[in-house]
């Protein structure tokens, strides 16, 4: 994921969303596996990143780049 991090600045706003989009999956998996460890306030707070990456996932990679790049940080 870091290497996506990294490229945010490179790649055209197609990749941009697509890269966003697939930190929200990652975010929902960690949620996912946070509430099976019992840390619901953890699950609850990714998910909600998650949901608000993926909403906003067009505006995002349409933002300034360092903007994005803080986001996914």
């Amino acid at each position: 994921m870091e290497e996506n991090i990294n490229i945010i600045k490179s790649v055209g706003i197609d990749e941009r969303e697509e890269i966003i989009v697939d930190f929200a999956r990652w975010l929902e998996t960690a949620a996912n596996e946070e509430l099976v460890c019992g840390e619901g306030k953890f699950a609850m707070m990714s998910a909600s990143m998650a949901e608000a990456m993926r909403v906003n996932a067009d505006e995002l990679a349409r933002d300034n780049p360092e903007k994005t790049e803080r986001v996914l940080q």
